[in-house]
């Protein structure tokens, strides 16, 4: 992950344990290089104070702080592309994957038709061997898309 100037550290995420949001915030933010101070708004009663009070009384995570502009329950791609614009100096890797994003969509599709086909003429245990597959291939396909990006002519250590 890259280092963070000290201008950056007003990135401020709130959040609360068990959320699938605040989860996946922290992970794009974490494969864009991006470093950000996290309050848990179970754990601080000024951090969950200060999130109702930005959140029309509600304590709606993740709340993220960018320097003096606050966003509720923001996209992580949201948070990412404000946080590139306001730091141009900072390389923040913002690539969508798209390609490989439709790639992940048609082959579980076609795992799953597979699948159906063989239920429906009573290859049973094959059909669960190929929503297996499915399965797998979704994770598969995650890791690759989340996999933070090195820029080229970087060593890996």
């Amino acid at each position: 992950m890259a280092t963070t100037p000290p201008q950056l550290r007003t990135i401020d995420v709130y959040w609360r344990p068990g959320c699938g949001f605040c989860a996946a915030m922290r992970t794009s933010l974490a494969a864009a290089g991006i470093d950000a101070h996290w309050h848990n708004i179970w754990e601080d009663a000024d951090d969950a104070t200060y999130v109702r009070s930005v959140a029309d009384g509600n304590e709606t995570v993740p709340t993220v702080r960018v320097g003096d502009q606050v966003l509720v329950a923001p996209r992580p791609r949201d948070v990412v592309s404000l946080v590139a614009s306001a730091h141009p100096d900072l390389h923040v890797d913002q690539r969508r994957w798209p390609p490989l994003r439709i790639a992940q969509w048609v082959v579980i599709i076609a795992l799953l038709v597979a699948a159906n086909s063989l239920a429906r003429a009573g290859q049973e245990l094959t059909s669960w061997m190929v929503d297996g597959g499915a399965v797998a291939a979704w994770f598969g396909f995650r890791t690759l898309r989340t996999r933070p990006h090195r820029p080229r002519g970087t060593n890996s250590e």
